[in-house]
């Protein structure tokens, strides 16, 4: 038997300096057994703070979504989203690291055996990370214009031994086959955000694990969930 938990606040938002666009969904849990989709909060205040404390509010959109458009990012400079909601006030911070960009995706064929019975294709990440400079990533492939954006399907990585270096990094468990097309996002995110959706990731990797945990709280007064500013680039090749 399982208690109900305290019903807690949920805001998963980011500031993409690609599109120039702040991103927030807001909802509350739920019943681990209600098969209801996860209310909603359409009567939430959310403001974005620049680095000097100027304020600008990200507008309701629908169905718990608040979205502001042609928000100029700042380079090296850090963001503050608060969320307002039932005489609560929800604060996080993030720094927008600048963009890395990434080389032209390479891809290996694999033959069919203990990675996939059927055999494909894997693709591999390049690119040269910044001297001197600590770098932490978030990896998003796509196959044929559909994105892979789940916890368990996104990758992860650092420059504790890279640092300087051109890195080569084949993205095992996503196979591709002949004529699909591969896009990749490479995110530069703050250590913070890296750290959250490590331990996000092995929490959904852990699925029989008797007492698995959230992530350490990245927002204040207890809410869930996370704020990503971030700079990315983009490939994408066609297997031939």
């Amino acid at each position: 038997d399982l208690n109900d938990a305290e019903q807690k606040v949920v805001i998963v938002s980011s500031y993409s300096a690609h599109d120039s666009t702040v991103r927030a969904k807001i909802t509350l849990t739920s019943s681990y057994f209600d098969s209801n989709p996860e209310p909603e909060v359409n009567d939430a205040v959310v403001t974005i703070y620049d680095h000097i404390g100027n304020a600008t509010n990200v507008p309701l959109t629908a169905n718990g979504e608040y979205i502001l458009s042609n928000y100029i990012p700042i380079i090296n400079s850090t963001y503050t989203l608060t969320v307002n909601y039932n005489n609560s006030l929800y604060t996080a911070t993030c720094d927008l690291a600048p963009l890395v960009p990434l080389e032209p995706i390479t891809y290996d064929s694999i033959p069919p055996g203990i990675f996939t019975e059927s055999g494909g294709y894997i693709a591999s990440l390049n690119f040269y990370d910044p001297a001197s400079v600590v770098n932490h990533y978030e990896i998003i492939l796509s196959k044929n214009g559909k994105i892979k954006d789940n916890l368990d399907q996104i990758f992860t990585q650092d420059d504790n031994l890279t640092d300087g270096n051109f890195v080569q990094r084949p993205l095992f468990g996503r196979f591709f086959h002949l004529y699909d097309t591969v896009g990749m996002e490479m995110r530069t995110i703050d250590q913070q955000v890296y750290n959250y959706l490590n331990q996000a990731i092995e929490t959904v990797s852990n699925q029989n694990s008797a007492a698995p945990g959230n992530p350490e709280a990245f927002w204040d007064n207890g809410a869930l969930g996370y704020f990503s500013a971030y700079s990315s680039s983009f490939q994408e090749v066609i297997i031939l």
